[in-house]
């Protein structure tokens, strides 16, 4: 089962980053490819649904349910549930903030999925994208904050 870890450390507080990163509804604000997110539900086992664009590679519907969220612990984790533009399955991302110091701290995305395609160009697709989502992020959060 292919496996990918982004981390980034960000001179954010890990409460800053927590806030902007567990936003479930507001991905589309910081991860590339995502068109305006709809979320029906709240909490555990709420879904989250988009469009990507064509220029993902992956255009279509995606929907994402959240498995588990940990306040305390800064982490969350979610699944791709139904049709899915993708060819994954048993797709499963958790993301973690974790603090460095008072402004700053570590988020760390990972996840892992089956795949009947080379597992390489995805791993390689994933890595890459989940290092640009968090390149924006930290961008958006520092923009937010006048720095």
């Amino acid at each position: 089962m292919p496996h990918v870890i982004a981390t980034k450390i960000m001179p954010v507080s890990a409460n800053r980053a927590w806030d902007f990163v567990s936003n479930w509804g507001g991905t589309d604000r910081w991860i590339p490819g995502v068109g305006p997110v709809t979320v029906e539900g709240a909490g555990v086992g709420s879904i989250r649904s988009a469009d990507l664009a064509p220029e993902t590679g992956f255009p279509g519907r995606i929907s994402e349910r959240l498995e588990t969220f940990d306040s305390e612990e800064m982490s969350f984790s979610y699944c791709v549930v139904g049709d899915n533009p993708i060819p994954i399955k048993n797709y499963l991302a958790k993301m973690s903030v974790k603090v460095i110091s008072k402004n700053s701290c570590e988020v760390t995305w990972q996840s892992t999925w089956d795949t009947h395609l080379d597992e390489t160009e995805l791993i390689t697709a994933f890595n890459g994208l989940y290092n640009l989502s968090l390149d924006n992020a930290e961008h958006l959060m520092m923009s937010e904050s006048g720095q």
